[in-house]
């Protein structure tokens, strides 16, 4: 089942708080449901930035791990501009619900609280499945850590850990120039594992992932694909030949990441 809009569905952008310097221009605004951060059409990253952050958010859900409540929603009257590059065009935009909650310290006072551990390593499985460079990068010294994108919010007297901003990956560039180049499914670096996480690692984490992978099929990735909106022109061959990366890239992280990441892999390979 798509989660786009079913936690949180704000039908009307009211007002901007704050325009942001990301590499979208997303905007803080005010919603009547409430804060979100809004990241729309006319955006220096291109439409593909707000494919990948919607078709993210939902294999992230589908995998198990936590997101802040997220939408499309029309945006119609009010023009929210964008820092040194005009405004956001008027029609469908991706939303995220603000939540309370940390970044990461880069240290374990988050990690040695969390209600579910089992997530660190849930983390880095999903991260690698989709390539996502923009939070742990495979590496770390041309590129550095982005500890924003890793956020802890309040579970009792204990965190979850949540993960937003999905903005920029499975491809580099475009998805037209990069669908179908076949270092897509071969690379085999880790994404999304901080140091930190080393000592969080768990085999048994490891494995239900990797077996939650291999159970992806092309009639749930069709579904999210199909949920893009059609003005983000995202056409159907991009969406039938971005259907087939994600399905094999699930199988073939599946295979190779137990060996990268744990010292006896055997543990996962049943």
């Amino acid at each position: 089942m798509l989660q786009c809009g079913v936690e949180w569905r704000p039908t009307l952008v009211k007002r901007v708080i704050e325009p942001l310097r990301t590499s979208t221009r997303a905007a803080k605004v005010a919603t009547d449901e409430g804060i979100g951060f809004l990241k729309g059409m006319g955006n220096p990253a291109g439409p593909v930035a707000l494919a990948t952050e919607l078709v993210a958010a939902e294999l992230a859900r589908w995998l198990g791990l936590k997101t802040p409540p997220f939408a499309i929603v029309q945006l119609v009257d009010l023009d929210v501009p964008m820092i040194e590059r005009g405004y956001m065009l008027h029609g469908p935009a991706f939303i995220s619900k603000e939540i309370d909650g940390l970044t990461a310290d880069g240290g374990d006072v988050f990690l040695s609280r969390l209600h579910n551990p089992e997530d660190i390593s849930k983390l880095v499985v999903f991260d690698t499945w989709i390539r996502n460079a923009d939070r742990c990068p495979p590496d770390p010294q041309n590129t550095p850590y982005n500890r924003d994108n890793l956020f802890f919010t309040p579970s009792g007297r204990k965190f979850q850990i949540v993960v937003f901003d999905h903005s920029h990956c499975f491809v580099e560039g475009t998805l037209e120039d990069e669908l179908g180049q076949p270092h897509l499914l071969d690379d085999e670096r880790i994404y999304g594992n901080f140091p930190e996480f080393s000592a969080y690692i768990r085999p048994d984490a490891v494995q239900a992932a990797v077996a939650r992978l291999r159970q992806i099929d092309t009639n749930v990735v069709q579904e999210v694909l199909g949920s893009i909106p059609q003005q983000w022109g995202i056409s159907g061959s991009i969406k039938a030949a971005w259907c087939h990366l994600i399905c094999a890239r699930a199988n073939k992280v599946a295979e190779f990441i137990p060996g990268k990441l744990l010292d006896e892999p055997g543990l996962c390979l049943e």
